[in-house]
């Protein structure tokens, strides 16, 4: 298996995992209880000759949190523009999974010109259009729950249903992410989650640009049926199922994806 480690870009305050490839170079967003090395399965896999670059989002890892308290969608997208023009990066591929397809969504908004595909991976849809009351509690569902049982403690409770497959390896891969969640950048996603909407990106984004939507059919967490509902509101969706995948698809699946989005085009 290739070895890979973790790097800082000190100008944006990102950290980041890279395999060094050929062709316009993935970045892979992770999901809220997720990390960078939620990934790995791509990033050691030789067969994949793809560059990929899995970033911890502000406030993960040792990645730097945001100045704001109360982010959007938005304020993730301006340091992921931030950390593409410091690895002087001109094109991309946009990968967002879970709450990363929110920042993803809000970066084509925004930065259209980087984009050469973007693609979402069971995407989380936001509490923007809920109730107050609602809102707040998502806001404080997630880290009260870190607060209680501690990183290790989530990566236990929430695996099995993050996964379709909660196998050894898989539920490593959890063990390994959770480690790197810090109350901060997890208490800021938490409120992104809550406060903003998919919707709104997606409305913005430019109607030529083709979005793919991979979802796992034992999916719990962002099941099928909101998938057909957010591509019933969003034509421009292209729908793609992966069989026997739960939310963390990537983790599950990792051939279906290495043939279906990081093969060759």
């Amino acid at each position: 298996m290739n070895q890979v480690e973790y790097q800082f870009a000190p100008k944006s305050g990102i950290e980041y995992l890279e395999k060094k490839g050929e062709g316009t170079p993935f970045l892979l967003l992770h999901g809220i209880s997720s990390g960078a090395y939620s990934w790995i399965k791509q990033l050691q896999d030789r067969e994949i000759s793809a560059h990929l670059i899995a970033w911890n989002a502000p406030g993960y890892g040792k990645s730097e949190k945001l100045i704001t308290d109360t982010p959007l969608a938005l304020d993730y997208a301006d340091r992921l523009f931030a950390l593409i023009n410091e690895l002087g990066l001109e094109r991309i591929i946009l990968v967002g999974h879970s709450l990363g397809a929110m920042m993803a969504t809000a970066f084509a908004a925004k930065y259209p010109q980087y984009l050469e595909r973007v693609q979402l991976i069971a995407p989380a849809q936001g509490y923007a259009k809920e109730e107050e009351s609602v809102k707040a509690e998502v806001y404080q569902r997630r880290p009260k729950l870190l607060a209680r049982l501690g990183n290790l403690g989530m990566a236990e409770e929430r695996g099995p249903y993050l996964l379709g497959n909660p196998s050894t390896e898989n539920m490593d891969i959890v063990r390994e992410v959770s480690q790197r969640l810090t109350m901060d950048g997890f208490t800021n996603a938490s409120h992104l989650l809550a406060y903003d909407s998919i919707d709104r990106a997606l409305s913005q984004i430019d109607p030529q640009l083709e979005i793919d939507l991979y979802f796992g059919l034992k999916d719990g967490i962002t099941p099928p049926e909101g998938m057909h509902a957010l591509k019933a509101r969003h034509s421009r969706l292209n729908l793609v199922e992966v069989a026997d995948a739960g939310h963390l698809a990537y983790i599950d699946a990792p051939l279906f994806f290495k043939e279906r989005l990081f093969g060759p085009i």
